[in-house]
């Protein structure tokens, strides 16, 4: 693998994975159009660049970005070192139902999942240790190798926690960017002092921090995407360090998250921004450049919330309910 790619561990006791990894929801979900996608192509360029850590969940495209992952890890010749993570949707909330979406992760991806997540916490009746001691299992059982949560703000997290018994959770998978900081209110200085590891999905905000302006059929809704988009401090301050860095806006925003702490997994359907996404990690940001960033992004800290709970609505929708739409709209 190459030098300059770093590596970190995933909590306390987790795998060693590469500080920027790849999420793979463009490889199944169904407001992407990845038809003719070279995923494997994909996969290739990351792990010559030394990236090892690649995400999914069985909800994206209702298992077609698992089935599209695992292959393209065969055809790309992926060795051990690969950490492979998934998620089991919230609506399990039994020990038969998790199992069982473990066993399918594994059956769609070819291989034993190195990571399984909770995808997002049950709704508000539903016992919650049930799942989570679930997960543990799935781990005892061999059935994954680590286990961790999605989307799981800081007052559930510690109840979370509380429900372990014999294994604990090595991460928390949540939105996390320059415009989308409510995490760093409570819910990551508390995922620090657990020994938590942060995995950070739309670290791009759907690609308005790597400078798109005209949002495509998944950004088109999302609030996130449209203020960073428009947000002409912050879209000059990530400019100007690119610029002086020989750095692309995207890897500017990457190396941000990185230099917190946080692992961002960016999603792409095109070789060439796999390897520049992975390059992100041999951007050292001066102190300036820091200090900037964050001052152009400070008001995203308290702008959606000063908790973090962008999934919040589904601790109120009925598990079946949750079923029913997902499997009608064939995922997301």
């Amino acid at each position: 693998m190459p030098e300059g790619l770093r590596y970190t561990t995933l909590g306390r006791r987790g795998p060693r994975v590469s500080v920027v990894g790849l999420g793979f929801w463009q490889a199944g979900g169904r407001m992407w159009r990845s038809r003719g996608a070279d995923f494997t192509g994909v996969v290739a360029a990351a792990l010559e660049e030394g990236v090892n850590f690649f995400d999914t969940a069985e909800v994206y495209g209702w298992g077609r970005s698992e089935e599209a992952l695992g292959e393209a890890l065969k055809r790309a010749g992926a060795g051990d070192g690969v950490v492979v993570a998934s998620k089991v949707a919230g609506f399990r909330v039994t020990r038969g139902l998790v199992l069982r979406g473990v066993e399918g992760v594994n059956r769609r991806l070819g291989r034993t999942v190195d990571l399984i997540q909770l995808h997002w916490p049950p709704p508000a009746w539903a016992p919650l240790c049930a799942p989570v001691r679930a997960l543990e299992e799935a781990v005892l059982k061999g059935l994954a190798h680590h286990y961790g949560l999605s989307n799981f703000p800081e007052g559930l997290l510690e109840r979370a926690l509380e429900c372990a018994r014999r294994v604990e959770p090595v991460s928390n998978q949540v939105q996390y960017s320059l415009a989308y900081r409510a995490p760093e209110n409570r819910l990551k200085p508390a995922m620090e002092e657990r020994g938590l590891a942060l995995i950070a999905w739309s670290p791009l905000a759907r690609g308005a921090l790597a400078g798109a302006s005209k949002p495509g059929d998944p950004a088109q809704w999302d609030r996130v995407f449209k203020a960073a988009a428009k947000d002409r401090e912050l879209q000059e301050a990530l400019a100007d360090a690119a610029g002086k860095l020989g750095a692309t806006k995207a890897q500017v925003a990457l190396a941000w998250l990185i230099s917190k702490g946080a692992i961002p997994i960016p999603g792409t359907r095109k070789p060439w921004r796999a390897r520049e996404y992975a390059r992100a990690a041999d951007i050292n940001l001066p102190g300036d450049t820091l200090a900037r960033l964050d001052e152009a992004s400070e008001k995203y800290k308290t702008r959606w919330g000063t908790s973090y709970n962008p999934l919040r609505f589904m601790r109120y929708t009925p598990c079946t309910l949750q079923y029913i739409i997902l499997k009608a709209l064939g995922g997301i």
